[in-house]
Parts: structure tokens; sequence; C-alpha cells
């Protein structure tokens, strides 16, 4: 059976959730801060000053009350991204509501394939509908993501200089809708 995607606007499945949350433990520490270290999906203090739970429960059960695009493999949860449908960004004058990725992440095993690439794709035809741009953030040294994001379309709206600690800055993009959809 070949790699399939699919959405969830609440995810329920205990099977699906349980792949879910042994992602999260799994690459725990490939984040920065780790996942086991923030209070919740869209913290904004990520400096390292917060000290790392054993596993990122509470970053799960934050992550269960937003929608989610899954990637399976024979019903085995490979990769998911997690996204907030109605979040309000604010900076600056503006304030524009947009569909927020919180989490994205594939397993190590099926990286270079191009499903990061995918979720934001199928992603952007929810956006679509729903006419909002997409927004995310990251850190300035997770270049594998940057470059997906550049991809892709997006483009760098704000930077807080070392937000995840000295020389860490955290970075949010945005793609709005009129810039089209990704091929």
């Amino acid at each position: 059976m070949p790699i399939q995607y699919r959405y969830d606007e609440t995810l329920t499945d205990p099977a699906l959730l349980e792949g879910v949350w042994d992602l999260l433990c799994r690459y725990d520490h490939a984040f920065v801060p780790p996942l086991s270290a923030r209070e919740h999906t869209y913290q904004s203090d990520l400096t390292a000053g917060a000290a790392a739970t054993a596993l990122p429960k509470r970053y799960f059960d934050e992550l269960k009350e937003q929608a989610f695009l899954l990637v399976l493999d024979r019903e085995q949860v490979i990769g998911f991204m997690s996204f907030r449908p109605h979040y309000v960004f604010e900076h600056a004058d503006e304030r524009v509501e947009t569909i927020y990725v919180t989490t994205v992440i594939v397993d190590e095993a099926y990286r270079g394939q191009g499903m990061t690439t995918r979720l934001y794709g199928e992603l952007e035809a929810i956006a679509q509908q729903k006419k909002r741009p997409i927004m995310t953030r990251t850190w300035s040294t997770n270049h594998s993501h940057i470059r997906v994001l550049h991809k892709i379309g997006m483009r760098e709206v704000q930077r807080i200089q070392d937000g995840r600690g000295p020389g860490l800055d955290t970075v949010y993009y945005r793609k709005d809708l009129q810039e089209g959809p990704t091929s």
C-alpha cells in the first residue's frame, strides 16, 4: 500500500494518537528547545531556561486540541503536521488570522522523499478553502525546514534575535494565498 496522507480536524483515533506520541517522544530533542521543555505549542519564550521534563506530555496534550495532517505507511504514523486553523498573528501594525503550523515531524527513515513539502501542499489546499495564509516558526539553524519553507514560497515576516538562546533566532514565516498554490 502506498504512503497515504490524511487530514483530521480533531484526532481521536487511539492508534493514530499513539503514533503521534511515539514520534514526539523519539524526536523531542531534535527541536530547539526540546518539546518536553515547552508549556504549550505557541509559547513565545523559547529561551533555554525551562527545564525539560522526561517526556513531552504537556506538549502532546496541547497538540490533541489541534488539527492534523498525517503521513501513514500501512496505517503506521510516519509523519505529521499539527496546526491551529484560527491563529491570529500580531506584529507591528498588522493583525492577520492565519493557519499556524505548530509541529512537523517525519520519521528519519522516510526523510528526503518530499513528505514535508507534500504536507505543506495539503495544508495549502485547506488554507485556500479557508482563505487564510499559512504561518509557522522555526529556529535559525533548522536549515532543512527553512529550505522547504523557501521552496514552497514562504517568506520571513519576523525574526526574534536570540529568541531561543544566544545565536539562535526564532524566525516566523508566512505564505499568503495570492502567491498561488505549490506545485
